[in-house]
C-alpha cells in the first residue's frame, strides 16, 4: 500500500478539527465532572496587605493602640490570620506600618492636598476648620483626628512608636510650611513670618481642638475655636 505524501494543509486540518470529531471522541475534558479542572485563584499580595492596613487603621482609630484587636482587624479585612502573619510578624509591625503608611496619607487627604497649587491658602485653611462641625466633615475625622488621638496616648507608647508619630507631625509641618512659603511668594501671606513656626502653631492649635471627640464639641465650642482661628489667619494677611 502506497503511503500518502506528507501535506502541511492536511496536518493543520487534523490539528484544528473540532473536539467532537470522530477521532477525538472521548478525549475532550468533561468540565461538568467532579474532576474538572478549575482555574487557580490569583493572589494579590499587595491588595491583601492594603486590606490589612485599612482595617488596622480603622481599628486603631476606634480603639487606640492598646485596645486594637487582631480578631477585629481580621473580621473587617476578610483576611486569614496566616495571611496577616505572612505580611506582618506581629501586632507591633502592623501598627508601625499603619503609622508610616496610613497616617501620612490621612494628612495629605484631609489637610494638605487642597492647598496644592492654591494661590491663596488662607480661605482653604479656614474652610477646613468650618467643616469640622458640618455634615460634610471628612470621613477620616469621624471619632476625632486619628493622629491627635494616637499622639494623646504617646506617653504610654515605646520610644519607637513615639518617634514614628513625631515623624508624621514633621511631615505635616514640612508640607504646610512649604505651602505657606509659596503663599508668601504670591503675596497672600506676610513675608515677615517664619513658615515653619506658623505651621507649627496651626497644627498645635488643630491638635488641641481635635483631641476632643466630636461628641464633646458643642456649637459654642466650635464657634469660639473657629472665630479665634480666623482671627489668627487674618493677621497673616499682608498690610494694605
Amino acid at each position: 500500500m502506497t503511503k500518502s505524501p506528507f501535506s502541511i494543509s492536511s496536518a493543520l486540518s487534523r490539528i484544528s478539527r473540532p473536539d467532537n470529531s470522530q477521532d477525538d471522541a472521548g478525549t475532550a475534558l468533561d468540565l461538568t465532572s467532579e474532576t474538572a479542572l478549575v482555574p487557580k485563584r490569583v493572589r494579590n499580595p499587595d491588595e491583601t496587605r492594603q486590606k490589612l492596613l485599612d482595617a488596622a487603621f480603622g481599628e486603631i482609630r476606634r480603639a487606640g493602640f492598646g485596645g486594637a484587636s487582631i480578631n477585629n482587624i481580621l473580621d473587617h479585612s476578610g483576611v486569614t490570620k496566616g495571611a496577616l502573619y505572612h505580611h506582618f510578624s506581629g501586632k507591633a509591625k502592623l501598627v508601625n506600618a499603619v503609622i508610616d503608611e496610613c497616617l501620612p496619607g490621612y494628612v495629605d487627604t484631609v489637610w494638605l492636598n487642597e492647598l496644592e497649587n492654591a494661590e491663596d491658602i488662607l480661605p482653604i485653611l479656614m474652610e477646613q476648620v468650618d467643616r469640622l462641625s458640618c455634615d460634610n466633615a471628612p470621613e477620616l475625622l469621624e471619632g476625632g483626628c486619628p493622629l491627635a488621638r494616637l499622639a494623646s496616648g504617646a506617653g504610654e507608647l515605646d520610644e519607637s512608636l513615639r518617634k514614628r508619630i513625631d515623624g508624621v507631625y514633621r511631615y505635616w509641618r514640612r508640607g504646610l510650611a512649604s505651602h505657606i512659603g509659596k503663599a508668601q511668594f504670591n503675596k497672600t501671606v506676610r513675608t515677615d513670618v517664619e513658615p515653619s513656626s506658623v505651621a507649627e502653631f496651626l497644627i498645635a492649635t488643630l491638635h488641641g481642638f481635635l483631641t476632643r471627640p466630636p461628641a464633646l464639641r458643642n456649637l459654642e465650642t466650635q464657634d469660639a475655636f473657629a472665630r479665634e482661628f480666623a482671627r489668627y489667619l487674618n493677621n497673616l494677611r499682608p498690610a494694605g
